[in-house]
């Protein structure tokens, strides 16, 4: 992931919890939420890649 685009990332995140939260959020809450957005997001491109593989593969899923 490149720089801009963590900071895009970021910056999306921040504007999202300004506008449920109603505040200013932390320099620590940012990076939180970015980390488990991205965590999130390998999981479930994981899963959908390896589940097209799987097909491809004729094997049946395993989840």
């Amino acid at each position: 992931m490149t720089e801009q685009k963590k900071k895009l990332l970021q910056a999306k995140i921040a504007a999202a919890l300004y506008t449920e939260n109603g505040r200013v959020p932390t320099k620590d809450e940012i990076q939180k939420w970015t980390k488990f957005a991205r965590v999130l997001y390998t999981a479930v491109l994981g899963l959908h890649f390896e589940r097209q593989t799987q097909k491809k593969n004729k094997q049946l899923p395993i989840f």
